[in-house]
């Protein structure tokens, strides 16, 4: 028996089915498509790839000479390293020398304080000097002491501040140690009315490391343990029937350490900012003949120093 033939509606439905796939199948990419695409893909590929190495091999020839500068400044700078190392400890000698100096200058000057100033006319350092010195040397007085010099601090005259100190240089350096050994007996000495104070006039660097080093120096007063100053600027203890030294400001810990005692936080003097505790003495407007004159023993008549002769030679 023969299949039913399709109705009119059915062959409509099948002719639009294979038209669609015959639409189909003639959009669809050949053999040849594919092969094109693949070159055209392949082609884009290779020249992305070769602007990509191009720019690497260009990156890397800019990196090589970045690696050579650096490796160039690290050499220059490790060079600068070491000569600014090196010049560090050059002008840290140097300070230790001139403040050597310094106070080598100043080892015939003694610091009086205390001393009120007179008003009016001029007073007769030499005199009053003279007089403090021979009270204080009784009754092995020399009946003439000789002076290089004698003035007032060079600071403006206040009234809060109390009296200026009085600096002079004597000619002779054993008078002068003779002078300051019996005034080590007391720590003041009375002088018409006043008590007065005398110290040894010391460089500025040399007080700023003194008053940095005032904890290590407490502690060792504390503990009773000996120490004295040294020259060019130490602080020696004594420690085991012998002598310790400390000289730089990171030689604390181990000088505390010998000694046993705890490391107190000391101001680093050397790199700290140093300014000078006494200001220049400003002349009067208009002085032409310099500053008054005092009387020496002799009868001679010397000119206090100008501020560029106040430091001792």
């Amino acid at each position: 028996m023969a299949p039913p033939s399709p109705s009119g509606t059915e062959s409509t439905a099948l002719d639009r089915i294979e038209e669609r796939l015959r639409s189909l199948t003639a959009s669809m990419a050949t053999k040849d498509d594919l092969k094109t695409l693949t070159t055209t893909i392949q082609d884009t590929l290779r020249a992305e790839m070769a602007g990509i190495r191009a720019e690497v091999t260009a990156h890397a020839g800019r990196i090589t000479l970045q690696e050579e500068a650096t490796e160039a400044l690290t050499t220059r700078v490790a060079t600068a390293d070491t000569a600014i190392a090196r010049q560090g400890t050059m002008l840290l000698s140097m300070r230790r020398h001139l403040e050597d100096l310094d106070n080598r200058g100043r080892r015939c000057n003694i610091r009086i304080r205390g001393i009120p100033e007179a008003e009016g006319p001029p007073e007769d350092v030499v005199e009053i000097l003279t007089e403090l010195f021979q009270s204080i040397l009784q009754p092995t007085s020399p009946q003439h002491i000789e002076f290089e010099r004698a003035h007032r601090t060079m600071r403006p005259r206040t009234l809060e501040d109390g009296p200026r100190d009085l600096i002079c240089c004597l000619h002779s350096f054993p008078v002068k140690d003779t002078i300051m050994r019996k005034a080590r007996e007391r720590p003041t000495w009375p002088y018409r009315g006043s008590q007065v104070a005398l110290y040894n006039d010391l460089s500025p660097i040399t007080l700023e490391a003194r008053r940095a080093l005032r904890p290590v120096t407490t502690a060792l007063r504390e503990r009773d343990i000996t120490y004295k100053w040294g020259f060019p600027f130490a602080l020696l203890a004594r420690h085991q029937n012998g002598w310790i030294s400390l000289r730089w400001p990171e030689e604390v810990p181990r000088f505390m350490e010998e000694l046993g005692l705890p490391a107190p936080t000391v101001h680093n003097w050397i790199l700290g900012t140093w300014a000078p505790t006494q200001r220049p003495q400003r002349g009067p407007v208009g002085e032409e003949h310099g500053p008054p004159l005092f009387s020496r023993p002799d009868g001679a008549e010397t000119r206090l120093p100008r501020k560029s002769e106040c430091r001792p030679v």
